[in-house]
């Protein structure tokens, strides 16, 4: 269990170096990136106070809020876990609840590049994060076979069409703090 966990763990310490590209020298291509917000949305830790008040949803990791990368790309990669016992049983709402959860997050840098989000279960067929990121319209399906460990990466840059609809979609950054829909998961 240790060795999954450091592999997750460095999984999405991975995705956030690949978003953030090692920050160091990035000069001033992030310097319009908004970051920092006065007001609006929520903390960093209200957030994930919100996500791991769903019913069997545990928060094993968030990274994100960096400077931006040499590129000027900033994101948030998180990684979730369904608790034994437990299962998402509205896909949709859940992935609608985490993207509007890290867009509402006003400290740290505006993510404009891609929200990762990562969920393992021990589930008996697992649950398909891309599948549901897919049908909630956040992106493309790419595979639906159900797996104990799935990734969704929701794309936010402006230069791409899904991204563009993903902002548009977002509003305003930070966002508002959404209320978590109920019945997102269920006790098996």
């Amino acid at each position: 269990m240790a060795a999954r966990r450091w592999l997750a763990l460095s999984a999405v310490a991975v995705s956030v170096l690949a978003l953030t590209g090692c920050a160091i020298g990035a000069g001033d291509r992030g310097s319009d990136v908004p970051h920092d917000a006065a007001s609006g949305g929520q903390t960093l830790s209200e957030m994930r106070d919100s996500l791991e008040a769903v019913p069997g949803i545990v928060v094993s990791d968030i990274a994100g809020g960096q400077k931006p990368n040499i590129k000027g790309n900033t994101g948030y990669a998180i990684s979730l876990e369904v608790e034994p016992g437990f299962a998402i049983a509205d896909g949709t709402a859940f992935v609608d609840f985490v993207v509007a959860s890290v867009w509402s997050v006003r400290e740290g840098y505006m993510p404009n590049a891609r929200i990762d989000i990562r969920v393992r279960t021990s589930a008996e067929g697992g649950f398909d994060v891309a599948a549901a990121a897919a049908q909630a319209g956040w992106a493309r399906d790419v595979d639906t076979t159900p797996k104990p460990f799935s990734a969704a990466a929701i794309d936010l840059t402006d230069s791409k069409e899904q991204g563009a609809r993903n902002r548009e979609r977002l509003g305003s950054w930070p966002g508002d703090v959404p209320a978590a829909p109920t019945g997102m998961t269920v006790q098996d």
